[in-house]
């Protein structure tokens, strides 16, 4: 198959929009490093509903590929991840070093999983957990940045944001446990 052929499958409306979210995020991090904290909460929120989006379009529009299957949550981990990787590292952003490594480190291994059952042809899914884990985990970012932007935030931003953090975090371990649970059977590691 040569390159042109590929190229209308990976071109479609969900996977450039996936891509043009890649680039919203790269944008939002840019503005986060400045401490720009409203303009970089305006990008992320527009990265954040460009997600909802793709999916619409790709079910819609009869444009769902394999490819985007593996780009779509693949954008989604590299734009949630950022974000919190460069918060963690300001002062009265509501995030410990420890929970963006286990929220980083779910999200390497779920992709992994993903990966590896969507290689052999079995189909991995997103479950409802997963999917309520990043609406938290976005909500987790916003909260952070309003709280930043708001300085010196007002107790019940702090505490609104705390709550959604924590909420969040244990969403997120919770889901990457029943995706592992799933996961296992079908893992067949060590077997041939």
């Amino acid at each position: 198959m040569s390159v042109a052929e590929l190229r209308p499958r990976f071109w479609n409306v969900p996977n450039s929009i996936s891509v043009g979210r890649l680039g919203l995020g790269v944008v939002m991090l840019v503005f986060l490093a400045w401490g720009w904290y409203l303009t970089a909460l305006v990008f992320f929120l527009a990265a954040a509903l460009s997600d909802a989006l793709d999916g619409y379009l790709a079910r819609k529009l009869n444009q769902a590929t394999a490819i985007g299957r593996q780009l779509d949550p693949l954008v989604d981990k590299l734009l949630v991840a950022g974000a919190l990787i460069f918060l963690v590292a300001i002062p009265g952003s509501g995030l410990f070093p420890w929970m963006v490594a286990l929220i980083v480190a779910r999200e390497l291994l779920i992709q992994w999983l993903r990966s590896l059952l969507e290689g052999r042809g079995e189909a991995f899914g997103a479950q409802w957990s997963g999917k309520l884990k990043t609406v938290l985990q976005c909500a987790a970012i916003v909260a952070s940045l309003v709280s930043l932007a708001t300085q010196p935030a007002p107790g019940w931003v702090t505490i609104t944001r705390d709550v959604i953090i924590w909420s969040a975090v244990a969403l997120t371990a919770y889901s990457g446990i029943a995706y592992m649970g799933g996961a296992w059977p079908r893992l067949h590691l060590g077997r041939d």
